[in-house]
């Protein structure tokens, strides 16, 4: 039989699947992995849906996403972003934000283009990247406060460097760029004549008094070669709902709307009329989900203190990037420990290209997170004794 793709071959899994599917056939087992707030939809959103299903709303949609969405994503947009889009020719609606990333780097991408992902990274960035036949460069943020820096983009440059991946609030940090952070990396993009995707999916989630996370695409000079992603699905407490959007110029978005419409035609009608709501009646939802997930954050991260952890302070979206170097154990070995002998479930650095941390969503009951930390210092105390002895 003739071979299967070799860039499918190699690609892998997604470790944050991987390790939620480890847990499927275990009882009582405390679930912090997989992106998903346990909150439900907005009562206006799942309202719109279900009268969409009753007035029989439940064929094709134009391609692009029904003209109501996209007029909708336009008007958003020009509130969100204070830019214009047109609804007609720059915005495409797509199955989740998700979509968007494999559109994005297949209509870029040539076999052998070199694409630049910040590590730790969203698994997606990376599979989809060799899919596309591209080669991912990482930018180990390690050392540099977990953000990319304009000096590290420019180290890693070469002839065949086509995009630049960026994700601010960052998933599995929780990270925020400064503006200044922003204009010099994007000084870098605009002297090598690079692309850039931006995921801005969770930029309603955080912290600061702003209310939102500044975007490349605001910047000079950067609206051409930006391709943006955005979504309801972490907003709007979405994620089944399966709708997110790409905002990119005429010429960009026409040759992705060719991917599009090849992969998977249409989005969901039912679900974009849910979309609608949730932008319009339900908009004030992502300052509801702050200030919960302020009073999560903060069991986690008083937790973490008392047991010696150190962890990445998230200036946004739902997740603690938390340093587990010192407890002498592989970040994959250490979760599967978690499951299998303290029945919590978190994800390992290494399904984010970052060996060494694990990631905890707080995209869960205050109850559910306090038990959580009570069995995630149990296992740091046993492993802190065989270390030590």
């Amino acid at each position: 039989m003739k071979s299967i793709n070799k860039f499918v071959k190699v690609a892998k899994q997604s470790g944050i699947r991987h390790i939620s599917d480890f847990t499927d056939d275990l009882t009582d087992i405390i679930q912090l992995t997989v992106g998903e707030i346990d909150l439900p939809t907005p009562e206006n959103t799942k309202q719109a849906g279900i009268q969409a299903i009753k007035n029989n709303y439940t064929k094709y949609t134009s391609n692009r996403g029904t003209e109501t969405l996209r007029k909708t994503i336009a008007d958003f947009a020009d509130t969100h972003y204070s830019m214009k889009f047109d609804w007609r020719k720059e915005i495409i609606v797509t199955v989740g934000a998700s979509e968007g990333i494999d559109l994005a780097l297949r209509t870029l991408c040539n076999v052998g283009d070199e694409v630049v992902i910040a590590a730790p990274a969203y698994p997606a960035y990376v599979s989809s990247t060799i899919i596309a036949g591209a080669k991912p460069v990482f930018v180990d943020t390690t050392k540099t406060n977990f953000k990319m820096t304009a000096d590290a983009l420019e180290a890693v440059i070469t002839p065949q460097t086509k995009v630049v991946i960026l994700n601010y609030p960052n998933n599995p940090t929780g990270t925020i760029l400064k503006q200044t952070e922003l204009l010099a990396l994007a000084k870098v993009i605009i002297n090598h004549d690079l692309y850039v995707i931006t995921d801005d999916v969770y930029d309603l989630i955080v912290y600061n008094s702003s209310g939102q996370a500044q975007s490349i695409v605001t910047l000079p000079n950067m609206r051409e070669r930006t391709i943006v992603l955005n979504g309801v699905s972490k907003s709007h407490s979405m994620t089944g709902w399966r709708i997110g959007y790409v905002l990119a110029s005429m010429e960009i978005i026409d040759q992705m709307f060719k991917v599009h419409q090849t992969n998977v035609g249409t989005a969901t009608s039912i679900s974009q009329i849910a979309a609608i709501a949730a932008l319009e009646q339900d908009a004030d939802n992502p300052q509801k989900l702050v200030k919960i997930f302020k009073e999560r954050k903060e069991i986690v991260t008083t937790a973490l203190d008392e047991m010696g952890l150190t962890y990445v302070d998230p200036q946004g979206a739902f997740y603690i990037f938390v340093n587990i170097n010192n407890l002498k154990i592989s970040s994959w070995e250490f979760s599967i420990k978690l499951i299998q002998d303290y029945k919590l479930a978190v994800v390992p650095g290494s399904a984010f290209s970052a060996d060494g941390y694990v990631r905890i969503s707080y995209a869960a009951d205050k109850k559910i997170l306090t038990e959580a930390m009570k069995r995630l210092k149990k296992a740091v105390n046993d492993l802190k004794t065989i270390a030590n002895s």
